[in-house]
């Protein structure tokens, strides 16, 4: 912790940051009176030239009003407040970020604001995620696979999986070694984004692992390979096109539905999909994904949606519903 008692500067720019906004700006007095306590003696003479050091030599921005009784306080922080909102509610709502490692995050964002909003923030802000990630390594994965990718080198790892018993242990015993490119946010997760390290039919396989369920990441000297198709990647629409981050071999797939539905294609899918106007007022939308069953239950949910083409989709969108009306016949 930094040493304030030996640095006035200091000292007052803390009571500034700590006790000031608009909404509470402060007198000479109640600044004297705030160093005091911090076991500073000071005249005016020196808190108006600590304040001029502030602003001229530190950049802050220590707004006052004019006169005997003029008003101090500090304006533009590096973050305002709905800023902050914004921020803390992500961290909180993350599944990636373990409980106790977004409380001191929290924590320290907030000791950047004037207690008066970090009060309000106390009272306003909610932790809507009740299911935070468990995996204390996962900054520290992070921070590997930083490294991997500033290097440019491929990794090996282990990857996790949950058990019965909820512990987190190996999904196999080999080794999973891959060439890393990206690390992409999505589904409130963190995701390695990279290709095999051995081609197939010429090309390298696109892959991607949750970061918290991986283990024991190493760095390989070893060069790593696929820029030339990294050149080509867009995030947004690999996110979309793999809904629950399924891998998996893309497909162009066609829906017939009513017009009503169409926003909800656009809002997964972006506006590149194909539509084209058929009989009865319906539609046929036509947007490449991967058919996984995320997908498939999703399309099942619309209710209005039907599978045209092609053809092995519809006959597993068809087999996932027979599966679940059988299921739910054999327990009546």
């Amino acid at each position: 912790m930094p040493d304030y008692s030996k640095n006035r500067v200091l000292a007052l720019y803390k009571i500034l940051i700590n006790y000031t906004d608009e909404q509470h700006q402060i007198s000479m007095q109640d600044i004297l009176g705030y160093m005091e306590a911090e076991g500073h003696f000071c005249s005016e003479d020196s808190i108006l030239r600590y304040i001029k050091q502030l602003r001229n030599e530190l950049g802050v921005d220590v707004i006052s009003s004019r006169g005997r009784n003029a008003q101090y306080f500090i304006g533009d922080r590096l973050l305002e407040k709905e800023e902050m909102r914004l921020i803390i509610d992500s961290v909180n709502a993350s599944n990636f970020i373990e409980k106790s490692i977004a409380t001191k995050m929290i924590d320290k964002l907030k000791s950047t604001m004037s207690i008066y909003d970090s009060e309000e923030l106390d009272r306003n802000v909610l932790g809507i995620n009740i299911a935070k990630a468990e995996n204390r390594k996962i900054l520290y994965n992070v921070n590997l696979i930083q490294e991997a990718l500033n290097k440019g080198v491929q990794i090996s790892f282990d990857y996790m999986g949950w058990n019965r018993n909820k512990k987190l242990v190996k999904k196999s015993d080999r080794r999973y070694n891959m060439n890393p490119w990206a690390l992409i946010w999505a589904n409130d997760r963190y995701y390695l984004y990279g290709y095999d390290v051995k081609e197939t039919q010429g090309v390298l396989y696109e892959r991607h692992y949750r970061v918290d369920k991986l283990d024991n990441i190493i760095l390989s000297e070893v060069s790593r390979e696929g820029k030339s198709q990294f050149r080509s990647f867009n995030a947004n629409t690999y996110v979309s096109r793999r809904m629950g981050m399924f891998s998996g071999r893309e497909q162009a797939i066609t829906v017939r539905i009513p017009e009503n539905l169409v926003g909800a294609f656009i809002d997964q899918f972006g506006k590149r999909i194909t539509i084209t106007e058929e009989t009865d007022g319906m539609l046929l939308v036509t947007f490449n994904a991967v058919a996984s069953v995320i997908l498939l239950g999703w399309i099942i949910g619309l209710k209005c949606a039907e599978v045209v083409a092609p053809e092995n989709v519809r006959e597993d969108i068809k087999a996932l519903i027979q599966c679940n009306l059988n299921y739910y016949n054999e327990k009546n």
